[in-house]
């Protein structure tokens, strides 16, 4: 299993969660603060997580994942959660939009392959963002938004890099059709973007349950 930030049992997670409302929740965070203090780091973290995983020969943690955390923590504590639930799907759509964009460029046989890769890209990399900011799915996602960071993440990646990039990759391998049949192509282009969102979720939902499995067990 890669790596993607420093290992951290139970307590340690706790002692983590503990830290910010004695200490960083006390301080408080202006506008100006957020926007050129916290967030940049935590857009380099999430920057470096959207990569994928590390090269084989890499050692020790991706990101350190304690200062991330807290940081994040303190733009929930000092009310600057929506601004950070926006930057941050903001910042995960137009990585989505470089990688369809890219994706487009390949030719159909290129483009299943590449598929796969970035799935298991993506899985890496959410695996890595969201517990960085439980607090903020707690506190603003689930509560105002009656849904999780992890739904919306990968809704972001159907709607951003699924859903564009197989519209358009049907049109390139069948031939010309008649009016009479655009309805039968787009039934054909749903039931192929369905059976990929499907594909995303369960491949995602599988892979969540074995970093859990696999992190009950060390």
């Amino acid at each position: 299993m890669e790596e993607t930030m420093t290992s951290t049992s139970p307590d340690h997670h706790q002692h983590i969660a503990d830290v910010p409302k004695r200490a960083l929740a006390m301080t408080s965070m202006t506008n100006e603060d957020y926007r050129n203090t916290y967030w940049p780091q935590l857009q380099t973290a999430i920057d470096r997580l959207l990569q994928g995983p590390p090269p084989p020969h890499h050692t020790g943690p991706v990101i350190e994942f304690e200062p991330m955390y807290s940081a994040a923590y303190k733009c929930v504590c000092q009310q600057h959660s929506e601004a950070l639930y926006n930057d941050l799907m903001s910042h995960v759509h137009k990585h989505f939009v470089k990688v369809a964009e890219e994706m487009q460029q390949l030719d159909e046989f290129q483009l299943i392959d590449n598929y796969y890769c970035v799935i298991h890209r993506v899985m890496y990399s959410l695996d890595g963002i969201i517990p960085i900011f439980t607090y903020l799915n707690k506190v603003y996602v689930s509560t105002k938004l009656s849904s999780n960071l992890r739904t919306e993440l990968q809704t972001l990646f159907c709607t951003d890099v699924i859903d564009p990039v197989f519209a358009g990759y049907i049109p390139g391998v069948l031939p010309a059709m008649r009016e009479h049949e655009l309805s039968g192509y787009i039934s054909e282009t749903q039931e192929l973007q369905a059976s990929l969102r499907q594909s995303w979720i369960t491949s995602s939902s599988q892979g969540r349950k074995r970093c859990l499995d696999e992190e009950m067990l060390t």
